[in-house]
């Protein structure tokens, strides 16, 4: 079974939640139970090519990604994980993922005012990236509010490719944090949505929650440790009843490898 992770954050290469923690070892884990994994992760400036032994993947050199009308081009790079043999793959664009900080800028603690564009490549560069690869998820897994607009994504701009025609997508909450508010629909018009998508209707007051879309996007839904009740009131606004996979990453590894096998009806 082929499983797609998507997330902003993994240890030890760059951490901002207990998130980084959890994705150190459920993939390895779940590889060394025979599932074919890929994890895609923005290639921050934080993040040094030679002390993690980064190295470009040359076959994938010069894949695009549009962003509100603008081409930009992208190296990949992958590195392993220590003590791992699960390898990751890092989207390198210096416009966007340069900067040594991730999300917030360190001298003034506030949001970089083009995360909305930095999301928009990110979140597009993983599709872009997994159709330069050929290679055909059964599910990709979303973490937390920074991969909000892959499930949107695959529904609708990406829906006719034939790559994600089996796909499932599951997007998992691990903590309330969720940074993922932006106060204009700017973000969604960067991404080149299809026509007949009505943006009025994946905003509220003219604004964006990603984490929401993420939710309402997706086909399951699962909740970490770190979250109990915070988004309970969301969850029965859009109907939704969320998984709990919750315990020690070994007890993780294990109920998501009955999950995967549950949802997909695959063995292997």
């Amino acid at each position: 079974m082929k499983i797609l992770y998507a997330a902003t954050e993994i240890a030890p290469f760059a951490r901002m939640t207990y998130t980084a923690d959890l994705l150190r070892f459920l993939p390895a884990s779940l590889q060394d139970e025979g599932f074919e994994i890929r994890i895609l992760l923005p290639k921050f400036g934080s993040i040094n090519d030679r002390r993690n032994r980064l190295h470009e993947v040359i076959r994938l050199s010069g894949i695009e990604v549009e962003v509100g009308g603008e081409v930009d081009t992208m190296k990949i790079k992958v590195a392993s994980i220590p003590n791992a043999k699960l390898q990751v793959y890092f989207l390198d664009n210096d416009k966007y993922f340069k900067r040594k900080a991730m999300f917030n800028d360190p001298k003034t603690g506030e949001f970089y005012d083009d995360n909305d564009e930095r999301l928009a490549f990110y979140n597009k560069g993983v599709l872009e990236t997994v159709i330069s690869l050929g290679w055909e998820p059964d599910i990709i897994h979303c973490h937390d509010w920074p991969a909000g607009l892959i499930p949107l994504l695959v529904k609708t701009k990406y829906k006719d490719e034939k790559i994600f025609k089996d796909t499932q997508v599951v997007y998992n909450l691990h903590h309330a944090e969720n940074k993922g508010h932006f106060d204009s629909t700017r973000i969604l018009e960067l991404l080149g949505l299809p026509d007949d998508v009505d943006i009025d209707s994946l905003t509220e007051n003219d604004s964006v929650n990603l984490l929401k879309l993420g939710l309402a996007h997706s086909d399951h839904v699962v909740t970490g440790n770190h979250l109990k009740d915070q988004f309970d009131d969301l969850f029965k606004e859009l109907n939704i009843n969320p998984t709990k996979i919750q315990g020690s990453p070994e007890d993780v590894s294990k109920k998501f490898s009955d999950y995967y096998r549950s949802i997909t009806g695959k063995e292997d």
